[in-house]
């Protein structure tokens, strides 16, 4: 088993844990906050040997061999960082960093230290994600890719109320990009590679932050569009539509993935009863982010160069457009 240090104590880090244990080669070993009675709150509340307030101390603890970096986004650059240059491997939550010049140095870092650092993006490593992969060649000529995830932030009243938290702020990279859209970024980009065009429009807070936007991904043959939303919700939905079919995400977000279905194309429903044509295609995922922690895990012990050189590029194409779009 690998020794795990978080940073962070929020319901993401609470997911990973438990995901972690569900693999079985991660052991959480100690946890770090900025003030010692949340750090040593969690660290009981979720077993960890040890809990730390200062992060230089943590990182020369020799017994660490994995740091999970889950703070506000504008601080995963410089904690992946500090951690790397410890010489320890590194799962930096989404998103990786708002730039492409800080994500190469991390990757930089990593290789010259020798250990791995990886984005924990949920869906390009879950079974579902692969099951529509492989059935993309039945919706024939792709036309139309529609991600949809709009989850109204348990944040905004306070945002309405001129209450700033770090969710929507521009200085901690927040906003519906960074925190949401970044999915369906990942979502389309890994089912079908960079763009030729991308734009963002974006609702627009008294602030500057974007609360809500949508991304228009123009390739050769078909345009997808990417709205995420932390001013309002919808239900989740991805729609993959071809001229033979369509590939339907429902029951979760694109970072889910949790149910998908495969239906045939609907002609003119006008005044009749539409049949339900759909056939479900997907599986049973009994933690969304185990997939992830099996893949890192399973890169770390086999040095898996080529697996990690496929992430590694889907994370640099990402931010790219990131930093593009912001």
């Amino acid at each position: 088993m690998m020794n795990v240090a978080t940073i962070g104590s929020g319901v993401i880090v609470e997911r990973m844990i438990e995901a972690m244990r569900l693999d079985g080669r991660y052991n959480l070993y100690c946890v770090y906050s900025r003030t010692k009675k949340r750090a040593k709150e969690f660290a009981e509340k979720h077993g960890a040997q040890k809990y730390y307030t200062d992060m230089e101390e943590m990182l020369n603890d020799e017994n660490v061999d994995i740091v999970y970096v889950a703070s506000p986004n504008s601080l995963h650059y410089s904690q992946s960082k500090m951690a790397l240059e410890h010489k320890k491997h590194v799962i930096n939550e989404k998103p990786f960093t708002p730039t492409l010049k800080e994500c190469n140095e991390l990757f930089e870092i990593a290789e010259k230290k020798g250990v791995y650092i990886f984005e924990a993006i949920t869906n390009v490593h879950l079974p579902n994600y692969k099951i529509i992969k492989e059935n993309l060649s039945n919706c024939g000529d792709i036309k139309m890719v529609q991600c949809n995830f709009s989850q109204y932030s348990s944040k905004y009243q306070k945002y309405k109320d001129h209450v700033q938290t770090n969710a929507f702020d521009p200085a901690f990279n927040g906003g519906a990009l960074m925190d949401i859209n970044v999915y369906n970024l990942h979502f389309v980009t890994g089912m079908f590679g960079n763009p030729s065009e991308v734009h963002y429009f974006k609702n627009v807070g008294y602030n500057g932050i974007d609360t809500s936007g949508v991304i228009i991904m123009q390739y050769p043959d078909f345009i997808a569009t990417c709205t995420g939303a932390k001013d309002c919700s919808s239900p989740y939905a991805v729609y993959v539509q071809g001229d033979q079919g369509t590939i339907i995400v429902s029951g979760a977000s694109s970072g889910v993935c949790k149910d998908v279905y495969f239906d045939m194309p609907k002609k003119d429903q006008i005044g009749k009863k539409a049949a339900d044509t759909k056939e479900k295609i997907s599986i049973e995922q009994p933690n969304h982010m185990l997939y992830e922690c099996q893949d890192f895990m399973d890169i770390i012990l086999n040095k898996d160069e080529e697996a990690y050189t496929m992430y590694k590029e889907q994370t640099q194409m990402v931010v790219e457009l990131l930093e593009k779009l912001s």
